[in-house]
């Protein structure tokens, strides 16, 4: 129970607020996440096959386990 005493300058008085509730603002989240699938078949982890990523190059693509071959 979040509780606030508070003394009057004034009288010596003593007075304590209780059962205060403190409102947050929510953030906001912004992403640009895409979920991973498969660059060929378009399968991804929803649809009960494993996702691999593997760099061709300057790019990261995303394998399924039916088309990811192990050989460069």
């Amino acid at each position: 129970m979040p509780q606030i005493l508070a003394s009057q300058i004034k009288r010596g008085d003593v007075l304590l607020f209780q059962d205060l509730y403190f409102i947050k603002e929510r953030t906001q989240i912004r992403s640009t996440v895409k979920e991973a699938a498969c660059s060929i078949c378009d399968k991804c982890l929803e649809d009960g096959v494993s996702v691999t990523a593997k760099k061709i190059g300057e790019q990261m693509r995303f394998f399924c386990q039916y088309h990811f071959s192990k050989d460069p």
